[in-house]
């Protein structure tokens, strides 16, 4: 499958968020030989600013939706970040890589993704405009997040 790395797609559309949303293609390893193109929709909302949303859309017509901290991301631009179920590696400054790593492991399945870091950083750093490492706190609702993370303990 030929493809370049060089040339993801890239479309940052308007949201009612401070941020715009960032679709980036990237790249699913299912094999040592074959990869397969995804959409991911990364959004910000500061009422929620220690998360980022992303949804991979599949050809088909469905999605499936990641919850990221985003100093995770953040992190992963730099080194590697995450363990257990989320893993993000960063360009390979050796080899001239340009692409960022995220290893996502689900209840029933797991993936490899690759995609473009230069958009992904530059989305990051406007998130980080909207709401600056260390202020998260002071834009958030603490009794709806106590009472979000009181629920899933219902589940």
């Amino acid at each position: 499958m030929a493809r370049s790395h060089n040339e993801p797609d890239r479309d940052v559309r308007s949201s009612e968020q401070d941020c715009a949303d960032l679709s980036l293609r990237m790249w699913r390893h299912v094999s040592h030989y074959e990869t397969l193109p995804i959409q991911a929709r990364f959004s910000y909302d500061h009422a929620q600013p220690l998360e980022v949303r992303v949804e991979f859309f599949n050809d088909v017509g469905g999605a499936v939706t990641w919850v990221l901290s985003r100093d995770l991301l953040v992190t992963g631009l730099h080194r590697p970040s995450g363990d257990g179920d989320i893993r993000i590696w960063p360009p390979c400054r050796h080899h001239g890589g340009d692409s960022l790593w995220m290893f996502l492991q689900g209840r029933t399945d797991v993936a490899l993704l690759e995609g473009r870091v230069d958009p992904l950083r530059a989305w990051l750093d406007e998130t980080l405009r909207s709401v600056p490492f260390g202020t998260e706190g002071l834009s958030m609702d603490w009794d709806e997040a106590f009472a979000h993370v009181l629920a899933q303990g219902d589940r």
